[in-house]
């Protein structure tokens, strides 16, 4: 998602360079060298030969992104290209909040993990849950462990139905009509 995003991003200001590149080409891309006047260059070379031929590449768009509302000139537009980089990044690549913790399994590393580690460490690796938190993991504890209850219950039950029925105890049926 991210890639995609920093792509299209990328493609605002610099020009494609798929079909240009060939699966042994080298770059190249010597920083007092790869400015001439606007332009940005970039080397191609076909291969690691020294007889290898060059290729010379401007990759900067003539019309990038926001260059009608930067500047006048197009000199000047480029000048002001970073700032304009900088500007068009929020807006094209959204911040992503991280999900955090399972509650549950924050709760364990507090509760396990935050003795073992020192109170610094503790609390940026391991802070203390809330009592929202703490109270939904108690509830989902009582649940599994209820839940836990009737599973054993029920396989009891059916265990014990296949005994009667493998050993042709007529008492089956009987306790299943009392119910």
């Amino acid at each position: 998602f991210f890639f995609s995003r920093l792509g299209r991003i990328l493609n605002l200001f610099y020009c494609e360079l798929s079909g240009l590149i060939k699966q042994n080409h080298i770059f190249l891309k010597n920083h007092s060298s790869c400015r001439e006047g606007n332009k940005l260059l970039l080397d191609i070379k076909d291969s690691d030969l020294e007889t290898a031929t060059y290729l010379r590449f401007n990759v900067m768009k003539q019309t990038f992104y926001g260059r009608k509302d930067a500047a006048t000139s197009f000199a000047a537009a480029i000048n002001c290209r970073p700032q304009i980089m900088r500007d068009a990044i929020p807006n094209m690549l959204p911040i992503l909040t991280p999900p955090g913790i399972n509650p549950y399994t924050q709760v364990e590393l507090h509760d396990k993990f935050g003795p073992c580690l020192d109170a610094a460490d503790a609390t940026i690796t391991c802070p203390e849950p809330s009592e929202k938190i703490r109270a939904l993991v108690k509830n989902e504890k009582s649940d599994r462990k209820t839940l836990k209850l009737k599973l054993i219950q029920a396989k009891k039950e059916a265990r014990e139905k296949i005994v009667m029925v493998a050993l042709g105890d007529e008492k089956w049926e009987d306790k299943k009509r009392v119910k």
